[in-house]
């Protein structure tokens, strides 16, 4: 589970920190800073798949109110045992617009298994924690992807795994795509590539067939997926809906549904196909395209998977179901002001006491504390 994250000089993130439990909702006005939360773990995470530092992080993104050329970043996850922590600093010429690795450090439980300094050198470390390999790196890339599994450095290659299992979404229902001539492992931010993803998924039939069975009960007449195959590789994604009489099925393109048809069964393969398997899903404003009554039954069941430890979820909402069924509890507040950094504080019991839905107080904007 993503335990802590730690930002300095990213934007407005300044010094910033945050803790996160198995559900979390971010809330805040706009600029507040809450997606670039998802920002940097997309970041991250593209860094630990194997990107090149200059393609990912940029001069311009380094705050600008500030003259210091490094970006630090933190990231802790709990799990395989222990608590690992893992270091990126990042050095940038914002004249000439280059960056390097400043330094990539990897711990659990507090002892080294990676160390990269600014001179290039690179000291891996075994499961006991004792010194293994060393390389020499041009600092434009992390060493993690160029690490291959082995008996010693099981440790190092669970954290790589778990990188992959931290998934950042905005369902764009518009741009989710029907035809596909692959099979993807990775989803798109967007979900664009949601036919191929659902091709990888199809793999596993009890996925698939817990899918079908929860998309029943929320989506009215729906019935099957199916793949209508056009040759050389290429399938195009169909969902099958049932008439009243449940004998006669109609079959629709997945681009001919509505946008909340699509947001439903975007929302609802999410959840099939992570729970139980260690996985982070950060979604910014999954309510988008939904009607008051749908969002809820999805709502309970990730809340219900969360308090069972199945799963972990960072919401961005302004949806007034999601603030008054959650922001008491795992709520965190984002302020900030033209040219300063952004704040948060964990919302309480003791910020309400007013007998109104916190919906209400947020958009009375009486949480607001620039305090």
């Amino acid at each position: 589970m993503l335990k802590r994250l730690y930002i300095d000089n990213f934007r407005c993130l300044v010094n910033f920190e945050l803790s996160f439990d198995s559900i979390n909702l971010l809330l805040g006005g706009n600029g507040a800073g809450k997606s670039t939360i998802f920002d940097v773990l997309w970041r991250l995470q593209a860094f630990i798949r194997g990107n090149k530092v200059d393609s990912i992080f940029f001069a311009i993104q380094c705050t600008r109110w500030q003259t210091s050329p490094i970006q630090s970043f933190e990231l802790e996850i709990e799990g395989n045992g222990g608590n690992y922590k893992y270091e990126l600093a990042i050095w940038h010429d914002r004249e000439k617009y280059r960056c390097r690795v400043q330094h990539e450090r990897l711990w659990f439980n507090n002892q080294q298994l990676l160390e990269c300094d600014q001179s290039g050198k690179v000291q891996i470390y075994r499961d006991d924690h004792s010194k293994s390999a060393e390389y020499s790196l041009d600092l434009s890339q992390s060493i993690l992807p160029l690490l291959m599994a082995e008996d010693h450095n099981t440790k190092l290659t669970w954290f790589k795994q778990r990188l992959e299992r931290l998934m950042i979404i905005q369902v764009n229902p518009s741009g989710m795509i029907d035809g596909s001539n692959s099979v993807e492992m990775r989803l798109n931010p967007n979900m664009s590539n949601y036919a191929s993803w659902y091709r990888y998924l199809s793999q596993d039939q009890g996925k698939i067939f817990e899918l079908r069975d929860k998309l029943k009960e929320v989506l009215e007449g729906f019935d099957s997926f199916k793949f209508v195959d056009f040759g050389s590789q290429n399938y195009v994604l169909k969902v099958n809906f049932l008439e009243d009489s449940n004998t006669k099925k109609h079959e629709y393109q997945l681009s001919e549904l509505s946008d909340g048809q699509r947001t439903l069964i975007a929302l609802y393969t999410l959840i099939c196909s992570t729970q139980s398997e260690d996985y982070t899903l950060c979604i910014d404003e999954p309510e988008n395209f939904l009607a008051l009554p749908e969002i809820q039954p999805w709502l309970n069941l990730v809340y219900d998977l969360c308090s069972e430890k199945k799963l972990q979820v960072l919401l961005i909402s302004h949806h007034p179901k999601l603030i008054n069924y959650l922001a008491l509890s795992v709520g965190y507040w984002f302020t900030r002001q033209a040219n300063t950094p952004v704040r948060v504080k964990k919302i309480s019991k003791d910020d309400n006491d007013t007998g109104l839905p916190m919906s209400e107080l947020v958009e009375r904007g009486w949480l607001y504390d620039p305090a």
